[in-house]
């Protein structure tokens, strides 16, 4: 209830324009965002580019990156700024075969990789047992499989970045509603024999990520310095999420929640502090976890557990068929 009800309250000393998060120098850096078509995707990635950062775009339709980039190239010309430097790639979470053929090829093309922002992700609220192109729940895959091995599959690029620079860093995007799952049950994240709710995968989903986030940056801090890995709740935010419910209930939401939530510029802000500021990275924590209003805060105490987050590293690369990098 606080979280919601009062989270303009506690995001009150943020600055409005989430572009103004960003006060360091960020030109030239190579930062990938995920879901950068939709919801606090978009103004991450517009916030980065008219900041003078590469960035990748990392969508599912292509053709809606095209469009994106295309109007912010056309906002320059007429505000007589620079060009954005952006570029659009088709990544799927849906299919790990996607995810992998967007590392080969970002890996193949570009020289470095300052930042991977694990923006895009699903909550599927109609309820219904989706099951991914791999045959994974919906939730499990696109907001915890797909990104792993995203990050997997970059973390050499990373790693070489970080060691030329001291700053390279994973940023996941998670959510508060972590808090709400009771633990992982490693012996069916895809609720096969579980009772299912699209509110329990999505919070099991989440934890994980903050989980695995904690266990690759303790990692990272001794055998990758200058690699950091975080996670963080970017606040409750009016986006598309309830594109599945019915029409009158996405009417209602609108109406009634525009007036208590964020807006997506809003919540993109802890995304480009976490991505841009030295205060994200300062500091002894494992896998540091943000608020909405951009402070370091603890996470759930399930996602404190470090003997079940290292179960978690070995089930998770023993899924997606990896070798330990680290």
């Amino acid at each position: 209830v606080d979280d919601v009800l009062l989270q303009r309250f506690h995001c009150a000393s943020l600055p409005t324009r989430a572009v103004d998060v960003i006060t360091e120098d960020v030109t030239g850096k190579t930062i990938i965002v995920t879901g950068p078509t939709s919801g606090i995707g978009i103004t991450t990635a517009r916030a980065l580019a008219k900041r003078g950062a590469r960035v990748i775009l990392a969508c599912r339709t292509t053709s809606k990156g095209d469009a994106l980039v295309d109007e912010w190239r056309r906002e320059s010309e007429v505000l007589k700024t620079k060009a954005p430097d952006c570029r659009v790639m088709r990544l799927d979470l849906d299919s790990l075969e996607s995810v992998q053929a967007f590392a080969k090829t970002f890996r193949a093309s570009e020289e470095r990789l300052d930042v991977l922002i694990n923006n895009a992700g699903i909550f599927d609220m109609s309820g219904g047992y989706v099951t991914s192109k791999d045959g994974r729940e919906q939730h499990l895959q696109s907001n915890f499989l797909a990104p792993v091995l995203l990050t997997m599959g970059l973390l050499e690029e990373l790693k070489k970045t970080g060691s030329q620079t001291g700053d390279a860093r994973v940023v996941f995007v998670s959510s508060k509603l972590h808090e709400l799952c009771g633990g992982l049950r490693l012996d069916d994240m895809d609720f096969k024999r579980h009772r299912y709710g699209a509110q329990a995968a999505y919070a099991s989903s989440k934890l994980a990520e903050v989980m695995f986030v904690r266990a690759l940056d303790a990692r990272l801090k001794s055998k990758a310095p200058g690699t950091r890995a975080m996670s963080l709740h970017p606040g409750n935010i009016v986006t598309g999420v309830v594109r599945t419910l019915p029409k009158f209930v996405q009417v209602l939401y609108k109406l009634i929640m525009s007036r208590i939530l964020l807006t997506p510029d809003q919540g993109a802000r802890c995304s480009l502090f976490c991505a841009t500021r030295r205060e994200a990275i300062e500091g002894d924590v494992d896998g540091p976890y943000f608020t909405s209003a951009c402070e370091r805060r603890v996470p759930s105490h399930q996602a404190l557990d470090d003997a079940a987050s290292e179960e978690l590293w070995k089930y998770t690369l023993s899924e997606l068929g990896l070798e330990d990098p680290l």
